[in-house]
């Protein structure tokens, strides 16, 4: 397939040359802008003559600009390695926030847009869209408040959100790990060891292993010492309780704000904006999946029991009568990962070693290029000069770029940016995400503003003379977030605020999880995979110091054997595994639909999740040993319900459901058929938050989404 020559891109990757006094003073300048504007509107026009051009049209173009200066400023908070520089993204978020809150309440503006809202003009569907949600913006932020009090109040608990919020994520997110012996890190792959940080003084014999991806899983699933295991996941539970008092006023403040607006809970007035629409139809969705799944759930659990049992390890042999004759939450991602070596001869470590990071990536893009139609072109140090000597293209030095264009095929023009942080780094984001650093947009001028995306991971860092080799869970995070990515540069969208992954919470996850089926597709899998080795005479001199121990040199493809026993595990305890992700979103549907006030005050939010763990992901922790239903505060540690996926964590069992339908309907049979993949991105990618989710499905598929595809494959029908 003949792909285009590069060519400079018509226009310039996001400047990252700035300052936090910089910062704050461009957030300053950007909402006085916007407050000139407004005051300009209300000034001049009254609600007899308002018009979507002379009233929503310039608010949507100053939008349009003002969003592609604050996701950036925002971004920073996230990734930057300068505290100044995270403190001065965080304050500036707070004076978006605290304008927003401000500009939801002027009655004049709002005066204007609902004149326009209740005027039949002949707008094109977008446009349309808009104005039906800015509409929603002020009545859903309490215009229709008559009380003045009351109104002034609900502004106030927003601010106080946002504040909050903020300083939780945080939380989240600060460097905190283990000193660990290499005796309590026994079965450990080498390359994770390696990794860890050497002790010094008491610490000298000792690792650090810090809890975060991709540390803390690999830990999980590898160490053969249950009491390393158990002080892993138990310290990870307690690494954050400065939030377990936050996430209650959180809760608080956001049930007090949805009955100050006449809803019942904060789901209620969430569920509203969703596909999903109301509790009563999440709430069935996670109970009828919950209750189909446990009787399997129960059956994996005992084999699970059993081989933990009969597991004859010298760890294992000198447990205590109570570890050896009980199942624990830290126990299932171990005797999962070793319920596939004995079923299917999954080795992971050998497995990874065909799967070195810049090799698989390359791979993966061309996978993409093939089913969208796109091409990935790497912009090289060497071509930084091309945007000018004061232009800084990236907030770290680890991180890449790439140009992003159509392939001939489409025209071979130019769509937007990628940008790929991969590894772990002091005060980052500590799990996989993706991040809209530039909305696209039409601009005043007529042309279209070109998209910027971030994905943001922490994978195992490359060593000296050895790459970065990913494991198998690593690359179902990178299809999985290359979804994200895709989405948010594909759109083509007139106004920034419908631009990609801005769609609802539930529709979001639907692509990139549908993405990941690409990675269980055998042929994907044997075009992906080459042994390390064979990349260069370097990398068979790193594998013949690091890992040769009288063993022949491996095949340098996967052997079709193998690639059909990963394919075959693909299933394991998957029951399992739903309803660990069922437990955080009934967990979530809980603590936001409380009955009534008194109900969300007397709530114990710990107590809550760990005896819902139990009962729902059938999962045991100290609560059995006698230390109380409190002995661990996993909540506090979960930013998305903390931030963005409160009463939406459902988003991800119902999503998996919804993916699976769209997967199996269209793309199973063929999975690299370009004329599915072009229409699949036409109608559902590029249209981004401009249309209803559901609708967009609907078209695609001709019908309503379901589960049964997703019922089917959990061998529930």
């Amino acid at each position: 397939m003949a792909t285009p020559p590069f060519k400079t891109p018509p226009q310039a990757p996001p400047n990252f040359n700035t300052t936090p006094e910089q910062l704050i003073s461009d957030t300053r300048a950007i909402i006085d802008k916007t407050r000139n504007l407004q005051d300009t509107i209300i000034a001049s026009i009254g609600p007899e003559n308002a018009t979507f051009a002379n009233v929503l049209l310039p608010l949507a173009q100053d939008e349009n600009h003002s969003l592609r200066r604050r996701k950036i400023s925002k971004f920073y908070g996230s990734t930057s390695t300068s505290a100044a520089m995270r403190d001065a993204s965080n304050a500036s978020e707070v004076l978006f926030n605290e304008f927003d809150s401000h500009t939801l309440i002027r009655e004049e503006l709002f005066q204007l847009i609902n004149a326009v809202f209740h005027r039949e003009e002949n707008l094109d569907a977008e446009s349309q869209f808009y104005v039906e949600r800015k509409h929603q913006e002020f009545t859903r932020n309490g215009i229709g408040i008559e009380d003045v009090g009351k109104r002034a109040k609900l502004a106030e608990i927003k601010n106080v959100l946002h504040e909050k919020i903020t300083i939780s994520k945080n939380s989240i997110n600060t460097s905190s790990g283990i000193w660990l012996s290499i005796g309590d890190l026994d079965g450990l792959p080498d390359s994770t060891l390696k990794d860890l940080k050497k002790g010094e003084g008491g610490n000298a014999a000792k690792l650090w292993l810090p809890l975060k991806k991709p540390h803390l899983e690999t830990a999980l699933k590898h160490a053969n010492n249950p009491a390393t295991r158990r002080r892993l996941y138990v310290g990870n539970d307690n690494r954050c309780l400065e939030n377990v008092p936050r996430l209650k006023e959180i809760i608080l403040l956001r049930d007090e704000a949805a009955r100050l607006l006449g809803y019942r809970n904060h789901a209620e007035f969430q569920l509203e904006m969703k596909m999903a629409g109301t509790t009563d139809s999440v709430n069935n969705f996670l109970s009828d999946i919950r209750e189909k799944l446990t009787p399997i759930a129960k059956t994996d659990l005992g084999s699970l029991m059993e081989l933990k049992c009969r597991t004859s390890n010298e760890a294992l042999a000198n447990l205590d009568e109570q570890e050896n004759s009980m199942f624990y939450v830290w126990d299932s991602s171990f005797y999962t990962n070793l319920t596939k070596v004995q079923t299917y001869s999954f080795d992971e470590k050998k497995f990874s070693e065909y799967f070195a990071l810049e090799r698989t990536l390359a791979g993966m893009m061309t996978t993409l290029f093939q089913l969208f139609s796109l091409h990935f072109l790497k912009i090289t140090p060497e071509d930084y000069s091309n945007f000018g000597t004061d232009h800084v293209m990236t907030w770290h030095d680890s991180v890449s770029v790439f140009s992003v264009w159509n392939n001939e095929k489409s025209n071979g023009d130019f769509v937007g940016y990628l940008y790929l942080d991969l590894f772990p780094r002091e005060n980052k984001y500590n799990h996989a995400g993706h991040y809209l650093l530039q909305p696209g947009y039409i601009s005043k001028d007529g042309k279209y503003h070109h998209p910027s995306s971030a994905l943001v991971m922490n994978l195992p860092s490359p060593q000296p003379q050895k790459p970065t080799l990913l494991s198998h869970d690593c690359i179902r995070s990178l299809f999985h977030e290359l979804g994200h990515a895709i989405h948010n540069l594909v759109p083509r969208t007139k106004f920034a605020i419908f631009h990609g992954t801005s769609t609802t919470r539930d529709f979001v996850e639907i692509p990139s999880i549908m993405l990941e089926n690409w990675w269980w597709t055998p042929s994907v899998i044997k075009e992906l995979g080459r042994h390390y080795s064979y990349e260069s005479d370097e990398m068979l001199k790193a594998w013949e110091e690091n890992e040769v121990n009288g063993e022949q040199r491996p095949d340098e493809s996967l052997d079709d054997e193998t690639i059909r026993n990963l394919v075959g595990s693909r299933r394991t305890n998957e029951a399992l595994a739903t309803l660990r992700q069922c437990h955080v979103a009934m967990f979530d549907m809980a603590i936001h639909s409380p009955s009534s006030r008194e109900e969300a005050e007397r709530m114990n939010i710990s107590e809550l999740w760990n005896k819902m763990m139990s009962e729902v992901a059938l999962m045991n922790g100290l609560e059995v040993e006698g230390e109380g239903w409190e002995w661990g505060h996993g909540s506090s540690r979960l930013g998305a319900i903390i931030r963005g996926y409160d009463a939406g964590y459902y988003s991800y069992p119902l999503g998996k459901a919804y993916a699976q339908d769209l997967f199996t309907s269209l793309f199973e049979k063929d999975p690299m058929d370009e004329d599915v993949g072009m229409r699949y991105r036409k109608i559902v990618l590029e249209k981004g938050a401009s249309r209803n989710g559901m609708e967009l499905l609907e078209e695609f598929l001709g019908r309503k989404p379901n589960a049964v595809a997703r019922y089917r494959e959990l061998g529930l029908i």
